[in-house]
């Protein structure tokens, strides 16, 4: 059941996304982009809830992956590509920052795979949906934490996967527009 409503939910952030970039679909690198990354955040995010990991072959895939759709949509629109490099950056700085930090910090508690992956979300969210994204992605997982830790079904030891958050914190952004 909560599958459903996740792909439910992920189906109306796609559509929400598409009539706020103006219904161009995949002619559109920016609506490309957010496509993959929405369907590669439900591949990641299944894999950390029941493995406990994020796959490094997985994040080969999904960089080689940018790098082709960029380059082949990149010499299409040329300036629409010029146009969001600085966002790309920003959006890579950000999550490299934020993240980076983040797993110093946790005493590596948090995974690698999380601050690869947040990098990788730069890259295809850009500065202008990722903040966003991580921002919802930490507060509900924040609120998910108290809660459980309020009804004892979690103590501070134990581990939880954090792309699941990171994939509604995408789904709250897409839907907010």
């Amino acid at each position: 059941m909560r599958e459903k409503a996740v792909l439910i939910l992920s189906e109306a952030a796609l559509l929400r996304l598409w009539y706020a970039l103006g219904m161009k679909g995949f002619g559109d690198l920016r609506f490309t982009l957010l496509y993959l990354m929405l369907a590669g955040m439900m591949t990641f995010c299944m894999t950390d809830v029941w493995e406990q990991v994020v796959p490094n072959k997985l994040l080969l895939i999904f960089l080689f992956t940018f790098v082709i759709v960029l380059g082949a949509q990149g010499l299409r629109e040329l300036e629409e590509l010029t146009d969001m490099l600085p966002s790309i950056l920003l959006g890579v700085i950000f999550c490299g920052l934020c993240f980076g930090i983040g797993y110093l910090l946790s005493r590596k508690t948090m995974g690698a795979g999380d601050v690869k992956l947040s990098l990788l979300m730069g890259l295809y969210l850009t500065g202008e949906y990722v903040v966003g994204a991580v921002v919802y992605g930490c507060i509900v997982g924040a609120v998910y934490s108290v809660i459980q830790l309020s009804r004892k079904k979690l103590t501070r030891k134990d581990m939880i996967p954090f792309v699941p958050f990171l994939y509604i914190g995408l789904i709250i952004r897409y839907l907010i527009g």
